[in-house]
């Protein structure tokens, strides 16, 4: 093949595989969003036979081939890593039967259905031998795929590029040695914040006009976004100009769905602030978690939860909600909204104790794939780790085991990215800051200087470079966890009023 055939060859390649992963995508967010609870069985099964053809199609051995021959030819930068992608899911997907392929998708779409009716029922023994299913058929995958060092090592590395249980071991238990002795010291030490009033009831019709003033904000491109709601909020790429995000909203709390929109606007706009050079290729989806998760978390916290951020916000929203925020000065409803507790539910939980809860995670799906878990008694083993670690206990499933849907697709290896995620984005707001008076811009609606300065130093490259790179080329440093520690120690320090500013 010439240069010219290559790159036609791989246009048609990419474009086929593109059409089946956008029908699929479209089934499962109507599924998760609007689709009839009683139509899942058929959706499942129509999912199923796409996901075959799918199958069929990557690993025509024609294709491969010619995939090989593309790995060792020079068709520029991005086609070249777009190649590298490709072929690395290829290769993986080859060494899956299609039978088992089929009942591998098969495992994971049915996983998530029973997860949402077990979740419903507050019932973890409904779910149970379901989680034993998708974590016998993850390990039989691997096995297949061939490990290269350890089951979960390989997992984490699936979802971040170059992390290991050694690596993350570091990690978390810088966390353990730090955070953990700081958020009790916060708990017995630091002064009482009431976040009552936020707590009250608000009518979703009225937040749902929150929302509107927030994607406002935002500068929400709602040309090329969707916000829909969902049980458990996520966000779905369709292509450079279609991304959806969901939410969910509580009466009982004005905040959750404000910062769950944040969250996911974060992720959204790694996507939508993407180069067009990168449209429809696997460098405009294929991004690590880790990094993935830092632009939701950044957005979330660095930018979220500061002061500068509500200052033309809050006087709107007590229009719209006057008997319940008339009384609560924007100091006040800053300090609420950075309220420090340990909690029960992950979404739900504040940016200091946040860590701790991706720990507990880490630890029990580390001894699920490494065979050492009961899972008879995993719920209460769950519940044990929040003893230990927040001092806490979830008196039912629902609070507890089952209020993420991650293990129920099969994502083992994906909740340390959480963590890790927003330890990248303490370093990234701070080469942020070297650049843009963040508080200025926020506080004056220029939320567009935040999003160009993104969109320049991370968002446009997609994934062409993984963390490390991207770590190197926007902040001339290597990541540091200590940088992340420091900062939740400060500003929880300052909050609280704590003596120590570090331990």
């Amino acid at each position: 093949m010439d240069k010219e055939e290559a790159l036609q060859f791989y246009k048609n390649y990419n474009e086929k595989c593109q059409a089946y992963e956008l029908a699929l995508k479209t089934m499962f967010f109507d599924m998760s969003t609007i689709a009839p609870v009683n139509g899942n069985d058929y959706c499942i099964q129509m999912m199923s036979l796409l996901s075959g053809e799918l199958y069929d199609y990557m690993i025509n051995p024609d294709h491969i081939d010619k995939l090989q021959q593309l790995h060792h030819m020079d068709l520029g930068e991005i086609i070249n890593k777009d190649i590298q992608l490709s072929l690395k899911e290829v290769n993986k997907t080859a060494l899956l039967p299609k039978d088992f392929y089929i009942k591998m998708q098969q495992t994971y779409t049915k996983g998530e259905v029973v997860w949402r009716q077990a979740k419903n029922a507050n019932n973890y023994a409904m779910f149970k031998d379901c989680l034993k299913e998708i974590v016998a058929i993850k390990k039989q995958s691997y096995q297949y795929y061939g490990v290269k060092k350890t089951l979960y090592d390989d997992m984490l590395d699936d979802y971040e590029t170059g992390m290991s249980i050694e690596k993350y071991d570091h990690f978390f238990n810088a966390i353990k040695n730090r955070l953990v002795p700081f958020v009790k010291k916060v708990m017995n030490e630091g002064i009482f914040i009431d976040d009552t009033p936020l707590h009250q009831n608000f009518e979703i019709t009225k937040q749902e006009k929150v929302t509107e003033l927030l994607k406002d904000y935002l500068h929400f491109q709602k040309e090329n976004c969707y916000l829909g709601t969902t049980e458990h909020p996520f966000t779905t790429d369709f292509s450079l100009h279609d991304v959806r995000i969901t939410t969910k909203y509580l009466e009982n709390s004005l905040i959750s769905s404000l910062f769950s929109i944040i969250h996911e606007y974060g992720h959204a706009l790694y996507h939508l602030n993407m180069d067009e050079s990168l449209a429809g290729l696997k460098v405009a989806s294929s991004m690590t978690c880790g990094m993935h998760e830092s632009q939701s978390r950044f957005l979330e916290n660095y930018i979220g939860k500061r002061k500068s951020f509500w200052i033309c916000l809050y006087p709107q929203i007590q229009k719209i909600f006057p008997k319940q925020l008339k009384d609560l000065s924007l100091d006040q409803f800053v300090q609420m909204i950075n309220v420090s507790q340990p909690s029960l539910i992950r979404t739900e939980a504040d940016e200091l104790t946040y860590p701790l809860h991706i720990l507990i995670r880490y630890e029990l799906e580390k001894d699920m794939i490494n065979g050492d878990v009961d899972f008879d008694h995993l719920d209460q083993l769950w519940a044990d780790k929040y003893e230990q670690y927040l001092g806490i206990r979830p008196a039912d499933a629902k609070s507890g085991i089952l209020q993420d849907i991650h293990w129920s697709g099969g994502d083992f290896g994906y909740f340390p990215t959480y963590a890790l995620g927003s330890a990248f984005a303490a370093q990234f707001f701070q080469e942020m800051n070297k650049d843009v008076d963040v508080d200025d811009v926020l506080a004056h609606h220029h939320f567009d200087v935040i999003n160009d300065w993104l969109k320049e130093h991370i968002h446009r490259y997609g994934a062409l470079y993984n963390a490390n790179e991207m770590m190197q080329k926007v902040t001339h440093q290597d990541f540091d966890v200590n940088i992340y520690i420091d900062y939740l120690i400060e500003k929880y320090s300052c909050l609280y009023h704590i003596k120590e500013s570090k331990e």
